[in-house]
């Protein structure tokens, strides 16, 4: 392997942050910790997310059989009760023990440091905007109103079921929620965790008969626009499109 390709910034990272019978990473940085939540105590709106009411059986080796992405979507709306179960199935709180809400999806130390905000285009009863998942209350706080369809497919690279999906799930990382323990290795914790949601976001799905469908390219500034967020402290991570299948 060529010079350059050694010293290109993933496998330098990759090298950097290696755990080694030696060394568990150099600590030279002592990096704040932020809050375990974020909330919006000004949010005029606030949706409950409450338990799937009667969810459908499914067997989970078949739904892992049909899972797909999945870009081709009806246009009818989702109800909330459908909304209800993809969101609990992503980050649904299992067990309160002690300051710790554990969820259906794993974090590395259970610190949890993604965040989830939902650009919402058809849900019965639901603005279209931005909303984003409170997780202490559990329920969905609209950030703002708006049209979320061509921003979306703009800053996805132009790719036009964004916008025609009924509900659009963005994940952002909370870098310190994981960067006080794990210093520069927990990067790539945070973004195992937003792959263990988005799994379970594809999996409800399945289950429910939608389409889902991950993305991973976009522009990011402008997805932490949409979101609100500065890009240093939180970062966008990944999205996914979900939709009744056409």
């Amino acid at each position: 392997m060529s010079e350059a390709f050694a010293n290109a910034i993933g496998r330098r990272y990759l090298k950097e942050t290696r755990y080694t019978r030696a060394s568990l990473g150099e600590p030279r940085l002592a990096y704040p910790r932020a809050d375990a939540f974020k909330q919006y105590p000004h949010a005029a709106t606030r949706v409950p997310v409450p338990l799937p009411k009667e969810p459908p059986a499914a067997d989970l080796w078949e739904i892992l059989a049909k899972r797909r992405s999945l870009r081709q979507y009806q246009d009818r709306y989702l109800t909330q009760n459908e909304l209800a179960a993809l969101v609990w199935a992503t980050q649904g709180v299992t067990l309160a023990s002690r300051s710790y809400l554990l969820r259906t999806a794993p974090s590395a130390g259970a610190l949890y440091p993604v965040e989830t905000y939902l650009a919402v285009q058809r849900v019965e009863d639901m603005e279209p905007g931005i909303w984003h998942l409170n997780l202490p209350d559990f329920s969905l706080e609209l950030l703002e109103s708006r049209d979320t369809r061509q921003p979306l497919v703009q800053a996805c690279l132009g790719q036009r079921f964004m916008g025609e999906a009924a509900v659009d799930f963005i994940w952002t990382g909370i870098l310190n929620r994981a960067m006080w323990k794990y210093r520069e290795r927990a990067i790539r914790y945070i973004f195992l965790d937003a792959g263990h949601i988005c799994q379970n976001l594809m999996l409800a799905a399945t289950a429910l008969g939608m389409g889902c469908c991950p993305v991973g390219a976009f522009f990011d500034e402008e997805v932490e626009s949409l979101v609100d967020v500065d890009g240093v402290e939180e970062v966008a991570l990944y999205l996914a499109s979900v939709g009744p299948l056409a």
